[in-house]
């Protein structure tokens, strides 16, 4: 048999197979150079045998391999497993295979734990692999390179603890670059993590790290790492001397190292970008360190859109919002706020930008001319790290996509939302006070300094927090036994802190207008558990009596929602009403009673699902995920614009893990999904979102992601969303809720208004029942108590 070529098929076979095998022992030794040449080849490869099973899966497992070497899976856990996986398929049928899989899970859980920062754990699970490969066959590739690197991880372990580590001797002969390879680990353990001040042994340090970037050629994957870290030396020897002539050498070394990694889609992006912007600054060169601040942030929006699980993103993310937070801190201190913006926004929702980004990247690449590359992301099932990267190379392309917006973009969205300030609230980092960095609707941008506004752990306000917080992990939306005064007190000292901490000081101009003020908050970090809205001023008078406010993911996103054309509000919808979670979790009889006085008096046209007040199943369905689903998708204006959840919602927030989610009749729906769902062509368009269920508004990714099933509704496209910060209270909550959809509807308010209005009804010791308010409702006044804090400041508004 011959190919098309004319050559014999198993002479073309055994070529093919030959030359992988050689791609993959220089990838082993660290000979190749030319690695992305080579993975394309592999890529052609792969594609010429699809049907000659064997040589397409060594093909892949060696792009695999490359891959890891370039440095694509870089802060991804689930890459290195895929890559690891397909390399350990190439031993099919080996007695070493099934024993090198097992130890998978370990090596994995070790680089998620490395790149998350918990350094303890990492070097734990990398030790344990090294002991368990020790019994593998001479020769095993793992138990090499294990044995190659255990006196290394060692030493990384002693300098973590604060010793003095065992330099590990760079093994003579070998392959230049595999030498390189080891004195970057000698000379960067050489500076105990800048900790060193010993002259010599910096110096002895810096020289071995200059040798490595000259062993290792321009081409090698790992050259640039090697520049960087050469710049570190030179920087850190800079510090202890004072000299600025290590600077300047650091400065030119760092250049060499952007130029040759190209841009954000190179893993070593941010962090040579980033110390470049810091010895530019050391150098007194304001413009290219703010240039270079910007660039190393974009690149933390490419690797998060890199990554192809929530885990390896949630780690990139974590990053992104840490070095975000310390741009901005330096730009504030040099009195630049509008700058600070921008920074803060770069590290701010960055998974629900990548799930949103990325929702139809098909479309997206046949209408910007790459239809080759769209029919290989859908031929595909999960596609592969370089793959997103070519994809996500097109669509950011001369985009603007992967930069937070300036100031003038979000004042433009202010003006069309009709909101008088954005303001980020930034919590205090020792010795640095907290800060408020506001973007007024006109004017420049300023801030406020927030001494007091700090949290850190084993304050007061940590404790208070905490105490609320615990209202997080009940199950259920009912009057729970942890009311009690333990609680109220903390709610109480929380209220006053929120006060002098940020919303006093804050609300301080708006105070006394005419017309009542609107602010779109931004509280980064843990300050995303405080009730804002329930500051408290010393006259006993709540922040909610003085302003209006709503929360935002990121500056992004609002600028996205503020351009979005709006949807009006139907007298048509959905209501879920307490469905039968078969034991999962208590009834909700209040949540009942709540949606079919709502779905009576204001939606009569709606589709009301769930449970009737007298326990009964409604006729139009029990309250299932395939009745959300259907709904979602129904398409023309019939479907109605307004979803309102009376229902549970849980969260999940193990690293891998987490997870939101509904409980509905027949099991969950979590948000992951509704996202899918949402984004799917032809979809209706939707106005308000109500989650009157538990949990619905806190972060399952960290506070600075805010990734929640409130947020995914917004970034999927609805106008408006409610969402709850904790355990909310059935009676009252049923009450809140009623009031809200009177002013949304009979007083035709907006839904941020009608939040706001509902909330003061609460407040309001004269409060009088509306005329059409069901007897049902009415007798909870007797028995509730609205005024409560923890009974209306739970709620909070996002969107329009």
């Amino acid at each position: 048999m011959t190919s098309r070529s004319g050559e014999p098929e198993h002479d073309r076979r055994a070529r093919a197979a030959a030359r992988i095998q050689e791609v993959l022992r220089t990838t082993i030794d660290g000979s190749l150079l030319d690695t992305r040449t080579t993975i394309a080849e592999m890529d052609r490869l792969a594609t010429e045998f699809a049907d000659d099973l064997p040589v397409r899966r060594m093909a892949e497992a060696a792009r695999s391999a490359l891959e890891m070497a370039a440095g694509y899976p870089q802060s991804d856990g689930g890459g290195i497993g895929t890559s690891l996986s397909n390399l350990v398929e190439l031993l099919a049928g080996n007695p070493e295979a099934d024993a090198m899989r097992a130890m998978l899970p370990s090596l994995v859980a070790a680089y998620q734990a490395s790149q998350s920062g918990d350094h303890d754990t990492a070097l734990a699970l990398f030790a344990d692999v090294a002991a368990r490969s020790a019994d593998l066959p001479p020769g095993n590739l793992l138990r090499d390179a294990m044995a190659e690197s255990g006196p290394m991880v060692r030493a990384l372990g002693a300098t973590m603890n604060g010793e003095v580590p065992t330099i590990p001797e760079v093994r003579a002969g070998g392959f230049a670059t595999d030498r390189a390879t080891q004195l970057v680990a000698r000379g960067g353990m050489a500076m105990r993590q800048g900790a060193e001040t010993d002259l010599g042994t910096i110096t002895t340090g810096v020289d071995d790290l200059r040798e490595a970037v000259t062993l290792s050629p321009v081409t090698h994957p790992h050259h640039v790492f090697h520049l960087a870290s050469l710049a570190l030396g030179l920087a850190h020897r800079s510090e202890v001397t004072g000299s600025l002539t290590d600077v300047d050498e650091a400065i030119t070394v760092l250049e060499r190292a952007r130029e040759l990694a190209g841009g954000p889609e190179h893993p070593n992006w941010s962090f040579v970008s980033g110390m470049l912007a810091g010895l530019r600054r050391r150098r007194g060169e304001a413009q290219p360190a703010r240039l270079h601040t910007f660039e190393g942030l974009r690149g933390y929006a490419w690797r998060v859109l890199l990554q192809p699980d929530p885990t390896s993103a949630r780690a990139v993310a974590a990053e992104a919002a840490d070095e975000a937070v310390a741009a901005a801190g330096r730009f504030l201190i040099d009195h630049h706020p509008a700058d600070a913006l921008r920074a803060l926004d770069a590290g701010r929702g960055l998974m629900l930008f990548a799930a949103t980004e990325l929702r139809d990247p098909y479309t997206r690449l046949v209408e910007a001319g790459h239809r080759d590359l769209a029919d290989r992301w859908r031929a595909v099932g999960e596609p592969p790290p370089r793959l997103r990267g070519e994809v996500i190379a097109v669509l950011t392309r001369d985009t603007g996509l992967l930069d937070a917006p300036d100031l003038d973009e979000i004042q433009a969205a202010l003006r069309r939302l009709e909101v008088d300030a954005l303001v980020y609230l930034v919590p205090a980092e020792s010795p640095a006070p907290g800060w408020a960095v506001i973007a007024p609707v006109e004017g420049p941008a300023r801030f406020i300094a927030l001494p007091h506004l700090s949290i850190a752990e084993g304050t007061d306000v940590e404790r208070h927090l905490s105490a609320v917080a615990s209202r997080a992990g009940r199950l259920v939306r009912e009057v729970d036994p942890i009311d009690g005064p333990a609680l109220a007190e903390s709610v109480d000292e929380l209220c006053g802190w929120a006060w002098k901490a940020a919303m006093g000081p804050l609300l301080k101009p708006y105070l006394g207008r005419e017309r009542l003020p609107r602010l779109v908050l931004i509280p980064m970090g843990g300050l995303a558990r405080v009730p804002w809205q329930a500051a408290r001023a010393p006259d006993g008078s709540y922040a909610v009596q003085h302003v209006a406010l709503t929360q935002a993911v990121s500056a992004r996103m609002l600028c996205d929602t503020a351009a979005a054309e709006p949807v009006p509000a139907s007298s048509g919808g959905m209501i879920v009403a307490d469905p039968d979670t078969a034991g999962r979790a208590s009834d909700l009889r209040s949540a009942r009673l709540e949606a079919y006085a709502i779905h009576q008096v204001f939606y009569p046209a709606a589709t009301y699902v769930g449970r009737r007040p007298d326990g009964s199943v409604s006729r139009s369905g029990a309250g299932t995920a395939d009745d959300v689903r259907t709904w979602l998708r129904a398409d023309g204006s019939r479907a109605g614009t307004i979803l309102h959840l009376a229902s549970h919602g849980v969260i999940e927030t193990a690293r891998a893990s987490a997870s939101s989610r509904l409980l509905l009749a027949d099991g969950d729906l979590a948000a992951d999904e509704l996202m899918g769902v949402m984004t799917e062509t032809g979809r209706h368009p939707i106005a308000l979102v109500v989650l009157a269920a538990c949990h619905s508004g806190r972060s399952i990714h960290g506070y600075d992601e805010a990734y929640s099933l409130g947020t995914m509704f917004m970034a999927a496209g609805a106008r408006s969303v409610l969402s709850t910060q904790w355990s909310v209270p059935d009676q009252e909550t049923s009450l809140l809720m009623y009031m809200f959809h009177h002013f949304l509807t009979t007083e035709r308010r907006e839904p941020w208004d009608a939040l706001h209005r509902a909330q003061l009804w609460m407040l309001d010791d004269d409060r009088q029942p509306p005329r059409k308010m069901p007897l049902p409702l009415r007798r909870m006044l007797e028995d509730a108590d609205p005024a409560r804090v923890v009974a209306w400041a739970g709620f909070i508004h996002w969107g329009r």
